[in-house]
Formats: structure tokens, sequence, C-alpha cells
């Protein structure tokens, strides 16, 4: 499992996740109908408590839904693979028992998310890169060339300098009569430098480091 799916476990551990909610925000992505919604959060409830014994009589007597509905369901979500059901050792009634686990459902949804944030990440990345590269035809008045569609490229990815320092940092280049985006980087990089040597920078990164210890306790 990865750090976002034990991320997203302990969110929802300590219920600063609403599962119901997630579940009708995505459940026509996640290829669920809204039957296997009740059914899911009844699961969900009951495992939260500690409990993941499957037992279908019990999950059918808290919702309401017709024993016929609640197999269809149970029997998409296992075919889906978001409802694991096994069989474990009991050592308490020394017996086999069956019990479910929701983990392949956490995962996909952590996917989901995942796989909508990168496809955010690539949009804005073109966005930026359209804006820095009409700005720089605009105010240069000329056309870029491989290595300055590299550095723009490189910006947009690295994120170390925001559209308005890169705009100021290309103006302050013009000034000086510098039309390479070569220069205008290392203008940046230099700022960059200077701004990390002050002490309102190295105090706000301890602060930062700080809430970071917290959080990992």
């Amino acid at each position: 499992m990865s750090l976002e799916y034990d991320l997203f476990v302990k969110l929802l551990d300590d219920e600063m996740i609403n599962f119901n909610a997630l579940l009708i925000k995505n459940y026509k992505k996640l290829g669920i109908s809204e039957k296997d919604i009740i059914v899911l959060s009844c699961l969900e409830r009951q495992q939260s408590k500690g409990n993941n014994i499957f037992n279908p009589t019990k999950i059918k007597q808290k919702i309401a839904l017709s024993q016929e509905d609640l197999f269809k369901s149970l029997t998409n979500l296992t075919s889906k693979g978001y409802v694991d059901i096994r069989i474990e050792f009991n050592y308490k009634t020394e017996k086999d028992t069956e019990v479910f686990s929701l983990d392949n459902l956490y995962e996909s949804i952590v996917n989901l998310y995942l796989n909508e944030s990168k496809k955010t990440t690539e949009k804005k990345k073109e966005s930026f890169q359209e804006e820095i590269s009409n700005f720089y035809e605009e105010s240069f008045k000329r056309q870029m060339n491989p290595i300055d569609v590299d550095i723009i490229r490189r910006w947009s990815e690295e994120k170390e300098f925001s559209l308005s320092q890169i705009k100021n940092a290309m103006l302050e280049a013009l000034k000086l009569g510098k039309t390479s985006l070569k220069y205008v980087d290392q203008m940046l990089i230099k700022e960059k430098l200077i701004k990390e040597q002050s002490p309102e920078y190295k105090e706000a990164n301890e602060v930062i480091d700080a809430l970071k210890n917290v959080w990992k306790k």
C-alpha cells in the first residue's frame, strides 16, 4: 500500500474524512450504484468499530434493502474487488469465520483522486508554460528557441518561482537589454539564494519542520 493510502486510512480513522460523502461524490466513477453505497456505508461503520465479521443477516437488519437487492449489491461489490471476503480462523470461537475488508475500495478511491490530481497538475503546467511563453514573445518580440522552451518547462515542473516572479525578472532583464531566458533563470536563482540566507526565511523553515514533526507523531 502507498503512503497516500496510509494517510487516507488515518484520516478516515480520525473521522476527518466523510466516507459517505466520498462515495456519493464518486460512486459513478467507481462503477457502483446508490444501493451499493448503502451497503458500503454499513460495512464501513461496522469496520470502524473494530468488527470485520461478514454476516449478511446482520447487515440486512441495519439497512433498508430487500434481501435480493442486498445480495445483488454484495455480488457486484465483491466482483469489483471493493469488498474482499475471506475465511480466517477465529481464536475466540475456535472456528473458521468469514471476514471482510474494504482495503481495495480505499485504494481505488485514493487512486481516483491521484489520477485527477495528476490531470489537474498537467493542465496547470500547460497553462503556466503557455502564459510564460506568450509573455516572453510579446515582451521580447522574438520567438523562443529550444533552450528557452526547456527552461520554461523546468520552471513549471520544479515550481520554485511564481508567475509574477518570472514575469518581473523578465522585465528587469529587458531593461538591462538581456533577451535570454538563461539570464532570467540566473537572476531568479540568485534572488532565491539571497532570500534563503535571510533570518526570516530560516525561521519560517524551522516552524514548518516543527509542524511536520508534530504531524508525524
